[in-house]
């Protein structure tokens, strides 16, 4: 910030600031104040086997997440249905332009907002959807006290919505350039377009819940649904296809950042460390673009030397603030450029974040 104004130093402040919402998933995704964000485009639709697609969402400040398209003799299995209408509609375009199959089946991965909040379009294109989650993910989508999705947080947003539109536009009227203006305007139509999708938004839950790992035979594809443990959330779902070695893993592997505020850090160290004893060659994760197996290891690495990091600074009584900047600066070698190579969810803007969560689920806690 050398030879910059105190105007400008808090023009950046309130900018920042903006960024980072009232909508708590926001700290898994929000991004610094000069990230450009994604054009129109929501997807692209990457071919990872026969037969076999992942839908890799765009980095937009409102996020979607990934989904993975699996096309069996008779129709299609849609892993995840995104944030909103909007985007399922999108991904759908795009899978019609490789296959005319009707989808026959959702799977929810988990609950949290950007993950099921467009099963009504699938719902909406077939009557007789069967849509597939875990036991504890439906539970969650039912709770009118689950803090990052499910049916009541809906509600949650849209009161949540106008606050975050002023500050936007707050910040739009602080941008010290050209260039960070125009980003935070395309920022603000996707919080005013987000809003108002979130005032008809009426996504079904599932309609079928496993409590164990099951085996589909859908359409002569073999696709198992697992249940490995607690990580990402207590409910993660992992879809399975042995033949082709491909793994969905929604948002309890990511290509970014973790996000832990719902997490479970000890025990996803060992559901990551149940995948890698799989046969797998490729991951489709909740975020980011599709990843060879040994993404598992460097993923569980970071959350094993993040937890061991935490639990020696709590032992020997570190300021939580002050392990925050040194277990973010130790750790950054090894983790940080794996960790920041999209506009959202990068290694500096959550690592202190995930430090403050390990703190207060294991060290505090105990």
């Amino acid at each position: 910030m050398e030879g910059w104004t105190r105007r400008q130093i808090l023009a950046q402040a309130t900018i920042a600031a903006a960024v980072y919402t009232l909508d708590p998933h926001e700290l898994c995704c929000g991004s610094h104040a000069y990230a450009q964000t994604a054009g129109d485009e929501s997807f692209e639709l990457k071919k990872v086997g026969d037969g076999v697609w992942a839908g890799v969402a765009a980095a937009r400040y409102k996020v979607n997440s990934n989904a993975a398209v699996i096309e069996t003799n008779d129709g299609l299995v849609i892993v995840d249905s995104h944030s909103k209408p909007s985007a399922a509609r999108s991904l759908y375009k795009d899978v019609q332009a490789v296959t005319k199959k009707p989808v026959k089946k959702v799977i929810n991965t988990h609950f949290h907002w950007d993950h099921w909040q467009g099963n009504q379009v699938y719902a909406q294109g077939n009557p007789g959807l069967e849509i597939i989650s875990s036991d504890r993910c439906k539970e969650r989508l039912t709770d009118p006290n689950a803090v990052m999705g499910g049916t009541a947080f809906i509600e949650k947003q849209i009161a949540a919505m106008p606050g975050e539109i002023a500050r936007l536009k707050d910040a739009i009227q602080k941008a010290p350039d050209a260039a960070t203006r125009a980003s935070i305007e395309g920022n603000l139509a996707q919080a005013e377009a987000y809003l108002a999708e979130l005032k008809t938004m009426t996504p079904p839950v599932p309609t079928r819940t496993v409590s164990q790992t099951v085996r589909l035979q859908e359409g002569g594809r073999d696709i198992q649904l697992m249940l490995l443990g607690r990580g990402h959330t207590d409910g993660d779902l992992y879809v399975y296809l042995p033949k082709e070695k491909i793994m969905v893993t929604g948002d309890a592997v990511v290509d970014w950042m973790p996000f832990i505020v719902e997490g479970y850090p000890e025990e996803w160290i060992q559901t990551v460390a149940a995948l890698e004893r799989l046969d797998i060659s490729q991951l489709i994760v909740g975020h980011g673009e599709p990843t060879p197996k040994s993404h598992l290891t460097f993923f569980r690495s970071y959350l094993t030397e993040l937890v061991d990091a935490v639990k020696k600074g709590g032992a020997a009584g570190t300021p939580l603030e002050d392990m925050k900047k040194t277990i973010g600066d130790s750790l950054a070698a090894k983790y940080e450029a794996g960790f920041s190579k999209y506009p959202l969810g990068r290694y500096r803007d959550r690592v202190g974040v995930n430090v403050e969560h390990v703190y207060a689920k294991i060290v505090k806690k105990s």
